[in-house]
C-alpha cells in the first residue's frame, strides 16, 4: 500500500480505484498498527486512494488514523479508518440515548492515540470500546495520562477487507 510504483496525477475526475503518492519521510517510521494523527503519518511517502481523501479538509481540519491493530471501535468504526475530529468539543458528554448517539472521542495518552467512547470518573479517563470489539476498557490519569483532542464526527472507512490486488 505504501510502495508507489509510479507518481499519477489527480484531477477533476477520478477513478474511485485512483491513488495519489504524498510526499512524506522514510517507510521505517511508518507505524499503520497503531491509531495516530493523520498529519503525523504525512511524515513518510505513501500512496493513498484518492476516494479516502476526496472530500477531506486537510488545510484546516483535523483528522486521525486508526491503527491497523486498533480495534477498539469495531465494528462501527474499523481499523485502517480515517477519522475527521472537532477539537471544539472536547468535553465528554455524560447522556446520550443510545450506542450510535454516544460521542466517540480521539484521546492523546502523551505519545499514543486512542479512538473510544469516553467517561471521566475520579479524576481517570476511562476508554470505554465497543462492546463486539472484545477489548478491555482502559483507564488513565485525565490529564496527566491522558487527554481528548477531539470528539470524533465523521469517517471515512471500508465496509469490507480489500480484496488482494493482482489476484
Amino acid at each position: 500500500m505504501f510502495a508507489p510504483r509510479k507518481t499519477q496525477l489527480a484531477s477533476g475526475t477520478v477513478d474511485s480505484e485512483d491513488t495519489i503518492v504524498v510526499p512524506v519521510k522514510s517507510r521505517e517510521d511508518l507505524h499503520l498498527d497503531s491509531t495516530n494523527l493523520l498529519s503525523r503519518l504525512a511524515k513518510i511517502w505513501g500512496e493513498i486512494p484518492i476516494r479516502l481523501i476526496q472530500h477531506l479538509d486537510l488545510k484546516s481540519g483535523v483528522y486521525g488514523f486508526v491503527g491497523m491493530g486498533d480495534r477498539t471501535m469495531f465494528p462501527i468504526i474499523r481499523p485502517g479508518s480515517i477519522v475527521q475530529i472537532d477539537q471544539d468539543q472536547r468535553k465528554i458528554l455524560p447522556h446520550w440515548e443510545n450506542e450510535h448517539d454516544r460521542p466517540i472521542y480521539f484521546v492523546e495518552l502523551r505519545g499514543d492515540f486512542l479512538c473510544s467512547w469516553c467517561e471521566l470518573r475520579d479524576g481517570y479517563l476511562l476508554a470505554v470500546p465497543h462492546p463486539l470489539s472484545k477489548c478491555e476498557v482502559r483507564r488513565f490519569a485525565h490529564p496527566r495520562e491522558a487527554e481528548i483532542v477531539g470528539r470524533v464526527v465523521g469517517v471515512t472507512m471500508q465496509l469490507t477487507e480489500a480484496p488482494a490486488r493482482g489476484g
